[in-house]
């Protein structure tokens, strides 16, 4: 039986040899459909990772307590500057809830910088000294912020990349001043490079300064807008934003019913935002190369009804000296799977090497599964087989008397 099985598979290539153009464009629609599913799953799912890596660069479990308008109208004539927020809110976080390993209040501004050689419009963040902690920022020279430089409301700041760049060139920033408005700075420390965030800014284009400093000497505010907290575990920040939620309510005197002052947002919500949209796209891309397959699976089905009528006679022949129908049946189904096969390796191929070319054009590792492959290749051979159900039963359904006066 096997051995019928790998002769049916000789006959089959040696029909694609024959007909080698045909064969070849009757293989483009698999090899168009399995190569679009490997690249668009591919690449899509390694957006999906690249995006998911940048978010959670944004901080280590980083939850972020914002300040916002009470629904009730509490803060509606407090003044554009105030924020409902309070350094001692953050202390409270800290101290009070148990899931948040740290916190710390912030606020920023985009203002311009003067060096002693350039100026330049730099992010300016008001911080405390528990802030490159939270994000996961390391400092590559000098050093990081100290609880004394917040305490005192030294006039000491921390550069980034890009603002290094724009303020002092090729030149080492350290224990070099720079200066916003009337109030002079002191850089103590580099930052790491951090790259572009998911909305496309640049994070390193930023000048860290001790919280008091932002507030009463260059914004002339008195409380933060965001306070950073960062949660135990990764599986600790529900807990947390629950924690901090009953806290902040607690504070603030907020009756129930009435809508929060503040509002609590974690990376988390983000990551499950960026799977769910390239998990949407992944199944979209997915459905559009079935399509490609489907037409691909016509175009066999097309082929092989017309190879069964230039093969009219032969298998008149075939059956006049014992050729069974199921052998008839099988010999065009085994050569629409050859078809469909071959069609599949090749665009496995393209695909393998489209998915590659394409993520590093685009700056991303593609996500290469063998089970991807795998499955393109198995529904590639399926539609073959699956279309070249009709041409083989009619082959097998022909009269040998008739097929054998055919011309």
């Amino acid at each position: 039986m096997f051995a019928l099985w790998i002769e049916c598979f000789k006959m089959g290539l040696r029909e694609l040899w024959r007909h080698k153009l045909r064969s070849f464009l009757t293989m483009m629609g698999m090899i168009m459909g399995v190569s679009v599913v490997i690249i668009c799953i591919s690449v899509v799912q390694g957006v999906k990772d690249s995006l998911i890596g940048d978010i959670r660069k944004a901080g280590r479990n980083m939850i972020l307590v914002i300040n916002q308008e009470n629904k009730k109208g509490k803060n509606a004539a407090a003044g554009l500057h105030t924020s409902s927020l309070t350094r001692s809110d953050s202390d409270a976080i800290a101290a009070e809830c148990d899931a948040v390993s740290t916190t710390s209040p912030t606020h920023g501004d985009k203002v311009q910088f003067v060096s002693d050689t350039a100026n330049a419009v730099v992010d300016i963040n008001g911080v405390g000294h528990t802030y490159t902690t939270i994000r996961n920022w390391g400092v590559s020279d000098g050093r990081d912020f100290e609880p004394f430089d917040i305490v005192a409301a030294r006039r000491v700041c921390l550069i980034g990349q890009t603002a290094l760049r724009e303020l002092f060139g090729d030149r080492s920033p350290l224990n070099q001043t720079v200066r916003v408005g009337r109030v002079s700075l002191k850089v103590v420390g580099i930052l790491d490079p951090k790259g572009f965030n998911p909305l496309g800014l640049d994070e390193d284009n930023v000048i860290l300064v001790p919280l008091p400093i932002l507030l009463r000497d260059i914004m002339g505010q008195k409380e933060p807008a965001v306070i950073l907290c960062s949660a135990v575990s990764d599986g600790d920040v529900e807990r947390a934003v629950g924690q901090i939620v009953d806290l902040l309510r607690q504070r603030h005197k907020i009756a129930e019913g009435d809508g929060d002052d503040f509002k609590v947002t974690t990376l988390k919500e983000k990551e499950e935002q960026a799977r769910t949209i390239s998990n949407q796209m992944t199944l979209l891309m997915f459905f559009l190369a079935l399509v490609s397959l489907a037409v691909g699976g016509v175009g066999i089905m097309n082929i092989m009804l017309v190879a069964v009528t230039e093969r009219t006679r032969e298998i008149g022949i075939r059956m006049a000296i014992g050729a069974s129908t199921k052998a008839i049946n099988r010999q065009f189904l085994v050569e629409a799977g050859v078809i469909s096969s071959a069609g599949g390796g090749v665009g496995i191929f393209i695909g393998v090497v489209g998915a590659a070319a394409i993520a590093n054009s685009i700056g991303v590792k593609p996500m290469m599964s063998i089970w991807i492959v795998l499955l393109a290749f198995l529904f590639s051979a399926g539609v073959g087989v699956l279309f070249g159900l009709l041409p083989a039963r009619r082959a097998a359904a022909l009269n040998p008397i008739e097929a054998l006066r055919h011309d």
